[in-house]
């Protein structure tokens, strides 16, 4: 029964794929989609897989989002409007600080959510996990075609090289197609910078997209809100330099200075939002945990000195982890390697600077992904002290600078090699 059902749905979807109009109008060939949505959830069945094995099934938040979920859709069956209306309730005095991981109502949320639509699913799966895999992959699979249409405008040429880029990489293929906030996170990333630029090329305020980015932004902040903060001033970034192309430098480094001065000052101006004070929790709460990948690193001081201190060991959990010394078994071999194209790919681009392929609004879509993706990994390298975890999370950020840098390198390596 649970394999007919895995074989219905997924046959189902498969088509799905192929007639709605947002996947249609990438361009991709019909087969090449299913084939990409297939990758995802062959990805989500070894995700599974991987977390039911005795060594990780105990710490494996997947399986227990789905045995809570599974309460949950009894509560929807029999209560519909009690189960919506739990999703804005707690049980602490306050709904506490959204920054803590500890008694809040917003560090619960991001599993709720989770859990909450998975429990929707199970209406439809007969509460089977397998057959979740898929639903949640179809909307996933809408951050990385997303990602790809506003990137086929810079590189239409590249097709290829974005579809490697942007779908197939290791770490972004695993983290983002297994039930978990990682693929929900990406999805609605990249649907608000595809909203975004499409307000951005009809140089107005659209209704649809602009209630879209407003969804997809409420979205973040609820199942990762430092997200939102990163994208504000990135997003920030690409607008500037939409609108006055001759002056890029000087809006990158505007916006970065006011909001690194901003971030350490908020103390002064508002004693109960302290920002340094909050990046300092978190690395204490990951400090706390027990793990193999453990990384043994000072305590973050909350002060713009502390900073700057850290700053070394920051770059180095962010950029360089996990180093080729810490491969424990073959599970870390796919990250490793994608550290090395990375570097690879960004020494090529810093070699061939001055055969950049784009011009005018382009170069803005490119700035932000570098803008975003740089700021979201400095500050992981801040926050996470485990090699396993930073894995985990730099995978959303990793589409953002390879599709780039893969197709961007490609071109100059080609002039170079006529040269």
């Amino acid at each position: 029964m649970g394999i007919a059902i895995f074989i219905l749905y997924l046959a189902f979807f498969c088509w799905l794929v192929t007639r709605l109009p947002f996947f249609i109008q990438s361009g991709m060939y019909k087969s090449v989609l299913v084939g990409l949505f297939l990758c995802k959830i062959i990805a989500g069945v070894v995700y599974a897989w991987f977390y039911s094995l005795p060594q990780y099934i105990a710490g494996a938040d997947t399986w227990r989002f789905f045995e809570a979920s599974k309460a949950e859709t009894h509560f929807l069956l029999t209560d519909p409007l009690g189960f919506v209306k739990d999703i804005f309730s707690h049980g602490y005095n306050t709904a506490g600080n959204i920054f803590y991981g500890k008694n809040s109502y917003w560090n619960d949320l991001k599993s709720n959510i989770v859990i909450k639509l998975m429990a929707v699913f199970n209406v439809f799966t007969f509460k089977n996990y397998y057959a979740n895999i898929i639903f949640f992959n179809f909307l996933f699979f809408f951050g990385p075609v997303a990602f790809y249409r506003v990137m086929q405008q810079i590189f239409p040429a590249k097709k290829v090289l974005m579809v490697l880029a942007i779908f197939l990489l290791p770490s972004f293929v695993f983290w983002c197609s297994g039930i978990h906030k990682d693929g929900l996170i990406f999805s609605a990333l990249a649907l608000l910078v595809f909203y975004f630029n499409k307000q951005l090329q009809q140089n107005k305020l659209l209704v649809k997209p602009f209630i879209i980015c407003l969804l997809c932004f409420v979205l973040l902040f609820a199942l990762r809100n430092v997200v939102c903060l990163l994208l504000l001033p990135a997003l920030l970034v690409w607008f500037l330099c939409n609108r006055y192309p001759l002056r890029k430098l000087p809006s990158i480094g505007i916006v970065y200075s006011l909001c690194i001065a901003l971030f350490f000052i908020t103390p002064y101006i508002t004693p109960s939002v302290n920002l340094p004070q909050y990046a300092a929790e978190k690395q204490n709460e990951f400090r706390q945990l027990q793990g193999s990948s453990q990384i043994t690193v000072p305590s973050l001081q909350p002060n713009f000195i502390g900073f700057i201190k850290f700053l070394p060991i920051a770059m180095d959990i962010a950029l360089l982890r996990p180093h080729i010394s810490e491969m424990r078994n073959t599970s870390y071999l796919p990250a490793v390697l994608e550290l090395f194209l990375l570097w690879f790919l960004t020494g090529l681009f810093l070699f061939s600077k001055k055969s950049f392929p784009t011009a005018g609004q382009h170069i803005a879509i490119i700035i932000f992904c570098f803008c975003f993706a740089f700021s979201y990994l400095l500050l992981a390298g801040y926050t996470i002290t485990f090699s396993g975890a930073i894995v985990r999370y730099k995978s959303i950020a990793l589409p953002f600078l390879f599709c780039p840098l893969v197709c961007i390198t490609n071109i100059s390596k080609e002039m170079i090699i006529k040269r």
